[in-house]
Formats: structure tokens, sequence, C-alpha cells
């Protein structure tokens, strides 16, 4: 039996699954969601529990009955007890549509307590909120931070909390130790199966088949779009642009499709995990819009669709290392430049291939400029620059 790794979003997953509200863990797929159900699912001490996985159609008939009472039903030949407390795992739950109704029903009815996952945050987040409000906390899991491809790998570092920490502790043993794997995980990203792969061609087949499911299943399944051949043009436009701003007419012109239908693709692509979204500094609205920059959630998927240059490599692989602690923003002056990115509005980052001290000056004009007391440079390359943190080191 493999043995379960821990992942970073268990010390949150751990308190919510203590509570009566349905926990919902979303997610792209193939980032651990089924692993992590199964594992919560062996823990829980009853008998008087059901794991379910609605990719299998057979099982989608358990909820395919219009009156929810004969749902419970079903349930109990399933060998739930509905008169006493119950645990059921459902997995994968966007295939069927009013699956919120139906647990909302069993939720009120009966004393169970849900954990689902599913695939697509827009159909979780939005039909969710109309059925259960006040009843379901949500979690989303990405692909692994570097600290979960280090614990995937067998390898123990020990990391400080603090930046100040981090910019002081940084050696050459340690740029010695960690740059040639960061370098891995930059170019392959943290899809579980794909980190354990020790094969480069068994990790670039990985990636083919985690994007080809990725169309085959959820795009072809969850959206309604008619050219689906528009949304791998504009994944493959997008690895271009990481990190930038959007420009939805640039986008609109290139693709030669309407503004009203990038929104809709740039939504979709967010809402299932491919890509994700941070505001400007001064606005609180993520929202598709001019002022987003946008990140994709794995760096391997982004260089598997298109030669992306190094610096948009790491630049997004420092975004997916902060993405589970910090609210993210970026600011601008008024002439333009830039900090890549703003942790809990209080912290600046610039990412640099090559930290430089003329970047850690300009990175000082900024943050005075933004408000910003506290700030850093992130580099790949070993550097003992004052106010630079090694990205291994996140």
């Amino acid at each position: 039996m493999n043995k379960f790794i821990p992942r970073k979003i268990q010390k949150k997953l751990n308190k919510i699954i203590a509570q009566k509200q349905v926990t919902i863990i979303t997610g792209m797929r193939r980032v651990g969601k089924t692993t992590l159900l199964k594992h919560y699912f062996e823990k829980i001490p009853s008998k008087n529990k059901l794991q379910l996985n609605l990719e299998d159609v057979l099982t989608r008939k358990i909820f395919a009955e219009i009156n929810y009472k004969n749902i419970a039903r079903a349930l109990q030949q399933e060998g739930i007890n509905t008169k006493k407390k119950s645990y059921i795992f459902i997995d994968e739950i966007q295939f069927i549509r009013n699956m919120p109704s139906i647990i909302k029903y069993l939720y009120d009815e009966y004393d169970i307590k849900f954990v689902v996952s599913g695939s697509s945050s827009f159909y979780l987040k939005n039909h969710f909120s109309e059925s259960l409000a006040g009843r379901k906390i949500i979690v989303d899991l990405y692909p692994l931070t570097f600290k979960e491809f280090l614990d995937f790998k067998g390898i123990d570092k020990k990391y400080n909390k603090e930046f100040s920490g981090k910019n002081a502790t940084r050696s050459e043993i340690s740029a010695e130790k960690y740059n040639d794997l960061y370098k891995e995980y930059i170019n392959f990203g943290g899809f579980p199966e794909v980190v354990l792969a020790d094969d480069i061609e068994i990790k670039n087949e990985l990636l083919k088949d985690i994007m080809n499911s990725y169309f085959q299943i959820d795009v072809a399944t969850l959206a309604d779009f008619k050219d689906i051949g528009k949304i791998r043009d504009l994944l493959i436009l997008l690895t271009q642009r990481i990190g930038k701003k959007i420009n939805i007419s640039n986008i609109a012109n290139a693709l030669n499709i309407k503004r009203d239908k990038v929104y809709e693709y740039l939504a979709f692509l967010q809402s299932t995990y491919v890509i994700k979204m941070i505001p400007q500094k001064s606005s609180i609205d993520n929202r598709i819009s001019a002022d987003n920059k946008f990140y994709f959630t794995d760096t391997g998927l982004a260089r598997l669709l298109a030669g992306v240059s190094e610096g948009s490599k790491f630049e997004n692989s420092v975004f997916m290392n902060l993405v589970y602690d910090y609210e993210i923003t970026y600011y601008q002056t008024r002439s333009g430049g830039e900090i890549d990115f703003i942790l809990d509005n209080s912290i600046g980052l610039e990412v640099k291939l090559n930290p430089c001290r003329q970047d850690l000056a300009i990175l000082k004009k900024r943050t005075d400029s933004a408000g910003i007391s506290e700030y850093y440079l992130v580099g790949l390359q070993y550097s003992e620059l004052d106010k630079t943190i090694m990205a291994w080191d996140l």
C-alpha cells in the first residue's frame, strides 16, 4: 500500500472536517483530492460510513431519483444507518447537477457529515451557495508547493515562518542542495504523480494525459462551448503573458472572438483551476478585469502548452508557493512600475532569477510608494544580497 504523504492544507482541513457543516474540497483534476478523501475516510472510527465516486456511472444511479426520500433509502441499502450519526464521502460531485439540493435535503433530515470533492469551483461555489448557505465550508487544493514537493521525494527541510528568518538563514550549502530540485519543480510542476515519476519522459506523458483529461472531461462536460479549440488557443496565448495584466481586447483580436467570450473563457479557466487571478493592491475585486494579473496553477502544464520563458516560469512557481498562506495582490506605480506580489497588504516581494542591488533599490522605492515597510527580493541564483530570499526557502 502506498504511504500517505500529508499535505499543507491538512492543518485547515483537520479543523473543518470536525465541524458539522458540509466539507467541500475543490481543485483541478489529479491534484490529490481523492487521496485526501480516502485518508480522512479511513480515519473515521465509526463503521457507519460510506465512500462514493461519481465518476462511476453505476454509482450515479443512487442519486438519480427525483424523490429524495428514495435516495435516503438507497443509501440505507448501501449500509448507512440514517437513524444514527453517519459519514458520507463523495468524490467528483460535479457529475450530478442537483447534488447540492440532494445534500441539503439529507443534511437537514438526517445526522450526516458530508465530505465531498469536485473539480469545478464554478459549479461547486455557485450551486452550493444557493442550496447550502451556512451549511458548507469550501477548501481549495492546488498542485504541490515546493515544501510538499520535497516531502513527496522524502527530503526533510526546515522552514522559517517569518520572512526575516528566511532572509537570514540562506547559505551556499543550501543552494547546492536545493537549486536543482527547485528547477525540476519549475519545469515539471506539482502534480503528485508527476513529482513521484523518476523518468523525464514519463513526467511529460503524465502532464499530457492530465491536460488531455481536462479537455475531454472538464471542458467537454462542464462547459457549453461550441469551439473547444479556442480554449486551447487561449491557453497557449496565456503562456506568453504569465504575470502580466490581462488585455481583453488584444486577446479577442488574436483569437478572432468577441470580448464577452474572452471573459467567459477566462472565468471558466479560473473556475476549473487552470489559472488563478490576482487583483491590484488598490482593488479588492478579484473578478476578471483588465487590472488582474494571472498565473497558471501548475508550471509543468504551462511549459507543456508552449515555450515559457525562464523568468515567467520562475515567477509563476513563486506565486504557487505563496497561494495557501497569503492574500496576494500586486502593486503598480503611476509610471507603470510593479511590485510582483503584496502579501496580506504588508510584505512586498519582487521575483528575479538573478537578484542584484539595482533590483533592491527599485523595490525599495516602489514599496515606499505603496506604503509597504517590509520587502524582499526572491531569487533562484544564489545571492548574499541584503533582503533577498531564495525561492526554496519560501
